[in-house]
């Protein structure tokens, strides 16, 4: 028969055990890091079987995003808002490189803000979902932070508060006017889903 006491001890010990399990799963306070465009997408999201995710951002205007703080354009647009330096300013970075304002400790050591509008901008950091046993799983994906980005997303940056906004910069289908068109600027960065292998 069981002492008291150690019945105790192996009930008091069990919320430490799943308070153990959810910070190895990623759940609770605990925050993932972002990893970056190199440990993402140059590890798997490459191939034209798993989609090629790399490729398709790599043309993008997101892959250029910080590039475009450096140019003599953006020193032009900056003035508009008071920045003298875009590529330092909390205005333009917010926009223009993932991780900004992330502390330093969740940001992995590969990651760098020169690699512009990357992955996690809109899917959420990484850490906690990049296994592919996970990534496989999208309900586990998204319980580990995967985020699926959607018009919502896009307009946190692609609306008035940016200097180079034009209101009327595209025509929807129905001919109206607006300074951002989503139906027209996610065919642009659409990337597919990894294709599932054909079991033989």
């Amino acid at each position: 028969m069981r002492s008291g006491k150690g019945l105790w001890a192996v009930l008091a010990s069990v919320p430490l055990a799943v308070a153990l399990v959810g910070v190895a799963r990623g759940e609770g306070d605990e925050k993932p890091k972002f990893l970056g465009v190199e440990a993402c997408a140059k590890l798997c999201h490459k191939s034209e079987p798993q989609g090629n995710q790399l490729g398709i951002w790599e043309q993008s205007k997101h892959a250029e995003a910080y590039k475009r703080l450096l140019t003599p354009e953006a020193k032009e647009a900056g003035k508009k808002v008071g920045v003298d330096a875009p590529e330092k300013s909390d205005k333009c970075l917010k926009c223009h490189a993932s991780g900004f304002g992330v502390p330093k400790e969740l940001l992995d050591e590969g990651f760098t803000i020169e690699h512009g509008v990357q992955c996690e901008t809109c899917h959420g950091a990484g850490e906690f979902y990049k296994k592919k046993t996970v990534m496989k799983d999208r309900k586990k994906a998204a319980e580990l932070g995967m985020v699926l980005g959607d018009e919502k997303t896009c307009l946190q940056c692609h609306n008035d508060t940016a200097p180079t906004w034009k209101a009327d910069r595209y025509t929807t289908k129905d001919g109206k006017k607006v300074g951002f068109d989503y139906a027209q600027m996610w065919p642009k960065i659409a990337h597919p889903l990894p294709k599932e292998k054909k079991e033989e």
